[in-house]
């Protein structure tokens, strides 16, 4: 994804992509399981299902506040939204000539999204003696919600009081519910879903990694989750679908039969 400051709208720069008449893109990457692909699901591990929903409650606020200083400067949250808009890892030298700014304006809003926890920070090497500092977006997608709401947590609840038949039942009456008639493919059959904001890549033999899932939070909290997308995929397509799980902590990806 490319970022344009001009109008702060993202622009799909990959490769190879295939339009459609509603101007949406689902790309389509031969190399879907590339092991150092990262997405904007953001990163951590898929919560247990034996874990306490109790102790989600002390991060609701923290959650409103960090990205309340990660958006609050225009210049941060204008480093921080090229992030978004394309994952590639940067150094401060990048950043600096990207955004217009000093190199030491870039390095202390750099500084502050790594101890807001949306970067992490890699070292390469520099000049010698001095290892390059290489900045990674981390972070899941910025919420800010007031007053708080966390619909992942009922989600999760949910999920844990249901089985995966059950689940899958429900992703598959909505997914028929979304459907449209006479779909020839997969990627028209997937429109409904990136126009609430899913990102989806096609690979071979009918598998499908999803860049931007719309459940993302409620995934790592509750992995059935994914067998609810699964479900939501098998009644947009007509067809089975089997969830594959997480590719890396953050991406999930399915199998249409």
């Amino acid at each position: 994804m490319g970022y344009d400051p001009t109008n702060r709208r993202y622009k799909n720069v990959k490769a190879l992509h295939l339009n459609r008449p509603s101007g949406r893109r689902v790309n389509v990457n031969p190399s879907l399981f590339s092991p150092d692909r990262l997405t904007p699901a953001g990163l951590g591990t898929p919560k247990n299902r034996s874990g306490s929903l109790s102790e989600h409650a002390p991060n609701l606020a923290p959650d409103m506040e960090r990205a309340l200083g990660a958006l609050r400067d225009f210049t941060r949250r204008d480093i921080l939204l090229r992030f978004y808009a394309d994952r590639k890892a940067r150094s401060v030298d990048d950043v600096a000539r990207a955004s217009g700014v000093h190199r030491s304006v870039a390095f202390d809003h750099l500084e502050r999204l790594v101890a807001l926890g949306y970067l992490e920070v890699e070292r390469r090497r520099g000049l010698p003696g001095k290892p390059a500092k290489i900045y990674r977006l981390t972070g899941g997608p910025l919420q800010i919600s007031h007053p708080m709401r966390r619909y992942d947590v009922l989600a999760e609840a949910l999920a844990e009081a249901l089985d995966d038949r059950l689940i899958k039942q429900a992703g598959r009456s909505l997914g028929r519910s979304l459907a449209r008639p006479e779909v020839r493919s997969t990627v028209s059959a997937l429109e409904p879903l990136i126009e609430m904001g899913g990102d989806y890549e096609l690979g071979l033999g009918g598998r499908i990694a999803c860049l931007n899932c719309l459940f993302a939070e409620a995934c790592r909290r509750a992995p059935s989750i994914c067998v609810f997308h699964a479900g939501v995929i098998e009644g947009l397509t007509s067809s089975e679908v089997e969830s594959l799980g997480f590719l890396s902590p953050s991406g999930c990806a399915y199998l249409v039969s």
